[in-house]
């Protein structure tokens, strides 16, 4: 496609993803806005505001009301359940506009999740949310390796059946440093053989990469 794509990393599945003049929030949570190290600045101007599921950790309210009081005029995109949610806190969101996929929320320890939707970004970049059941990927992948509903296998496996050119780890407030270099050298070693490149960002700080 000949273009650039800048990734930055703002806390667990929180991205802020830049293409061109356009520059995406995707699941602004409760360990961003928790973060002593995040200010609003950091998410001045956005274009678009893509939510995939209500849980705390991937939209928090106060943090959506101060990027959509900076954003560039920009629309929250989420799920028709968490539209509801958001409209008792006096909130506007649509359930139109990024193209979005089937990709459902893998069953919790205490049940069923909730609606879960993915999203394919400017055509680029594709986040699946609290998905490892999901069968297609743009060329950079933000993968969620690691959660209380999957595992570092499921994850490799997925990865390995969608193809990205690109890997970002997403989704890992739960490990220390330490455990995110651990954890993350195994799945680069387990996808050695299939062409794709695991980029390991860490919080608040971005990468470039062409695709």
């Amino acid at each position: 496609m000949g273009m650039d794509v800048t990734i930055t990393k703002l806390v667990h599945a929180c991205l802020l993803v830049e293409v061109g003049d356009r520059r995406i929030l995707i699941d602004p949570g409760v360990f961003t806005w928790n973060d002593e190290r995040f200010d609003l600045s950091m998410v001045e101007g956005v274009d678009r505001i893509l939510i995939t599921h209500e849980h705390a950790d991937h939209v928090h309210f106060d943090l959506l009301r101060g990027v959509l009081e900076r954003s560039n005029h920009a629309e929250v995109e989420t799920t028709a359940s968490l539209q509801r949610v958001l409209a008792e806190q006096n909130i506007d969101s649509t359930t139109l506009g990024t193209p979005q996929f089937a990709a459902p929320h893998e069953r919790i320890p205490i049940g069923p999740g909730p609606e879960n939707t993915g999203f394919h970004i400017e055509g680029v970049l594709t986040h699946p949310g609290d998905s490892h059941s999901f069968v297609e990927s743009m060329p950079v992948l933000a993968m969620p390796f690691i959660a209380p509903w999957g595992s570092l296998v499921t994850g490799v496996d997925r990865t390995r059946l969608v193809k990205p050119r690109y890997v970002i780890p997403i989704h890992d407030w739960f490990l220390s440093e330490a455990g995110r270099e651990f954890m993350y050298g195994l799945a680069a070693s387990g996808l050695t053989e299939d062409d794709a490149e695991l980029l390991h960002i860490e919080d608040f700080t971005s990468t470039t990469v062409a695709v």
